[in-house]
């Protein structure tokens, strides 16, 4: 695949949430083969994504969730993916859908989460859901994730926050060093059933500089199933089989005294497929009508396929004494631009793209007047430019070939042109009133504006492109403005050194997709041209926020050789987002939607090097109607999970056997999600006089034969388009996966 560099424009960038220079990353994380070895912990490590400043995790009222490096780097070389890390860690998150490069609906606490990389958001004002294709597990140092809506990060984060932190120069040892791993995946099923990875870093740490360099690639090849059937391509939100993509990193940091730094960072990542495989429809689409014509087919040939390409640039800038407070900066850039497959409509085919071009700064100071009295206040401004197109293929070629061929006649516009402009200001505060108890209280007011371009009907351009008509009006954009107040409260209490209670409320909303919503209209063909009759449009029918409450109360416990956390959680917001399934379009409705639930996560490390955990999550997701409360749809519900994990280290050789169960859901249209049970195995081996580590796993253990569950979601969402055997997207087959790491 030939890839087009060029990271584009950058602006100059100082970041919020860095992570603390001093911060002592092993804190709380020895391990030991005999649990009575170790003493309690005090929770003392330090997280800044909770409150946008440092905060140790005991002093929080909040869930949150630390994946440290270890457990990324040795999951991630062992061929896991970072939605099945993250789903596997996070008690809260849902069930990752193997293969899918789309995180539609894997919610956080049943609503959507906002995923950052170092503090820049990857959350857009159209929501394509594909934030987790857009940075190699090889470049992350660590993940924090605060379950719960959260005020202080404002719209977008009505589920919670996913940072990823990622690999800096200062986190390295002193001096130049150098890593690389090279590893390959495949459960050796068929034609091109292989997976190819290979990565590379080179470190720098001396004096005041710091810097890290990285290149990682993945090739993966053609999924299979559990009976060893070449899977049905996804044809809506597309996967990661038959896909290239290549992660370059880098980054410089200059230590400038004691409390100043500055640092820049800048990737570019791009992932495409390339495949020779799609779904045959039968000649003339005679599968629509006769599912048994649809099969997977070689042969299939495109000029347009689907892709994820990112470029961001993002510096910052601290400082510990700005008139006795602590001075923290960002300013970012991204860009990226996303490409889909092609798709059959009523009278053509069709593949959408769409551009993004997201920037902005952030400033908070952080002022403790007094003894256990801390202030974080702070301005939050960015934009967001939106815009898109889709490319027309020849019809009669997609017929004649049953979808198999795919050529472009044109290009026309998709949805209107979406700029989102947003200011926000915060402040929070933190008070120990006495060595046990620790409060908090914040409050952010948002203030958005949303301006619509003018466009006409994607359907009219088409008819126009195909000579059918000369000209239509164009549906009238203009402006739109939202504001929110938000409030969160919340208390912390130590029982103990090492357990605490808490309970939060916090405030979040989320502003419905407009490019969904906007820009349908009715028209009236005369004459070769277009007469709009009416439409969707801002003056006639504007948008509104949705604002979320959510409450939880929890407790956790950290005893060295035993930890446990849970928490209790519900969610109310006063109206729903559903679905068109016919146009596909959002469609706003009076109805509340509720989200309750409890999770849960403990571990405990045994004697002779063993350790077993488990971890699971009971949610509900509800909207009111006439007749009272009902079930959502699966295609948005969160679906209820338990996990837990059996592990053994030696000196050289590490062993773990997991395993998740979803359970099944079915909602009030009677479509469902069923469930299912999957086991991995995973492990490594330590040469230590190499520095060398080869790890290695079997994932689908039993080799199980199941629909995923973005599957399953695919087929309530798009099921009034096609048949829905179409979009049974199933999960991959018994791999094995073997890597091997060397630092140098």
């Amino acid at each position: 695949m030939r890839l087009e560099l060029g990271l584009g424009v950058s602006l100059v960038a100082l970041m919020v949430a860095m992570p603390v220079q001093a911060q002592d990353r092993d804190a709380g994380t020895e391990t030991t083969s005999q649990a009575g070895d170790r003493a309690p912990t005090t929770l003392e490590k330090i997280t800044v994504t909770g409150s946008r400043a440092p905060q140790q995790i005991s002093e929080t009222a909040k869930t949150i969730h630390v994946v440290e490096a270890e457990d990324i780097q040795s999951r991630a070389h062992s061929g896991e993916s970072l939605q099945q890390i993250l789903a596997q860690e996070i008690p809260s998150f849902d069930a990752a859908s193997y293969g899918a490069r789309t995180s539609y609906g894997q919610n956080l606490r049943g609503r959507t989460a906002l995923v950052l990389i170092d503090g820049v958001s990857l959350n857009s004002a159209r929501g394509v859901s594909r934030q987790f294709d857009s940075i190699d597990p090889f470049n992350i140092e660590r993940i924090e994730v605060l379950s719960g809506a959260t005020s202080i990060y404002g719209g977008n984060a009505t589920g919670g926050i996913i940072n990823i932190i990622t690999k800096k120069g200062k986190d390295a040892e002193d001096g130049l060093h150098a890593e690389v791993m090279t590893g390959f995946e495949s459960g050796f099923s068929g034609k091109g059933d292989i997976d190819k990875r290979a990565a590379a870093a080179v470190t720098y740490n001396k004096d005041n500089w710091d810097a890290r360099f990285a290149v990682s690639g993945v090739d993966t090849g053609t999924f299979y199933d559990g009976s060893g059937t070449i899977l049905m391509p996804d044809i809506t939100q597309t996967s990661t089989a038959d896909n290239r993509s290549i992660d370059v990193m880098g980054s410089v940091g200059y230590q400038i005294d004691a409390g100043r730094r500055l640092e820049v960072g800048g990737q570019y990542f791009d992932s495409g497929q390339d495949t020779e495989y799609g779904v045959y429809f039968g000649r003339l689409l005679a599968g629509l009508s006769n599912p048994s014509l649809l099969e997977t087919r070689s042969g299939y040939s495109s000029d347009f396929n689907p892709k994820t390409r990112r470029a961001m640039i993002n510096t910052t800038y601290t400082d510990d004494d700005v008139f006795g407070q602590s001075l923290m900066l960002q300013a970012f850039y991204r860009s990226e631009k996303v490409q889909f497959h092609p798709f059959p409509s009523s009278a053509y085919f069709y593949g959408s793209s769409q551009d993004t071009d997201y920037y902005g700064f952030k400033a908070a100071m952080v002022a403790e007047p007094t003894d256990g009295l801390r202030i974080t206040y702070g301005l939050d401004a960015d934009r967001d430019s939106f815009s898109s197109r889709q490319n027309i293929f020849d019809r009669m070629t997609a017929l004649q070939s049953g979808a198999m061929d795919f050529d472009t006649i044109g290009v026309t516009g998709l949805y209107p042109g979406i700029d989102v402009t947003t200011v926000a200001g915060f402040a929070d505060v933190s008070y120990a009133v006495n060595d046990a108890l620790t409060v908090n209280g914040g409050v952010r007011y948002q203030y958005v504006d949303t301006a619509v371009g003018d466009f006409a009907g994607a359907a009219q351009q088409i008819a126009i492109l195909q000579g059918q008509a000369r000209s239509a009006d164009a549906i009238p954009g203009g402006s739109v403005q939202y504001d929110a107040l938000l409030f969160n409260a919340g208390a912390a209490y130590s029982i103990t050194d090492s357990q605490q209670v808490y309970a939060n409320f916090s405030q979040g909303f989320e502003l419905p997709d407009p490019a969904k919503y906007y820009g349908i209209g009715t028209y009236s063909l005369v004459g070769g041209h277009y007469s709009l009759l009416n439409s969707v449009n801002v003056s006639q029918s504007a948008l509104e926020a949705i604002k979320t409450n959510s409450f939880e109360v929890g407790y956790r416990l950290d005893e060295g050789g035993y930890t446990f956390d849970t928490a209790a959680f519900y969610s109310m917001s006063d109206r729903s987002i559903t679905v068109n399934r016919t146009t596909l379009a959002i469609e706003m409705q009076d109805q509340e939607r509720r989200v309750y639930g409890i999770e849960g996560k403990f571990g405990v490390e045994l004697a002779h090097g063993f350790d077993v955990g488990a971890l699971g999550q009971w949610v509900r997701t509800e909207v009111k109607g006439p007749d009272g409360w009902g079930k959502d749809s699966v295609g948005s519900a969160s679906v209820s999970k338990i996990g837990g994990h059996i592990g053994w280290s030696g000196e050289a050789l590490k062993l773990r056997l997991q395993g998740q169960h979803v359970f099944d859901l079915t909602d009030k249209n009677n479509y469902s999600i069923e469930g299912y049970t999957l086991f991995d195995l995973v492990g490594s081996y330590r040469f230590e006089t190499a520095n060398a580590t080869v790890n290695f796993g079997v994932h689908n253990l039993f080799d199980k034969d199941y629909t995923t569950i973005w599957g399953s979601r695919a087929k309530a969402l798009y099921g009034a388009l096609a048949n829905e055997a179409i979009f049974d997207y199933k999960g991959r087959g018994r791999t094995f996966a073997v890597s091997l790491t060397k630092t140098f």
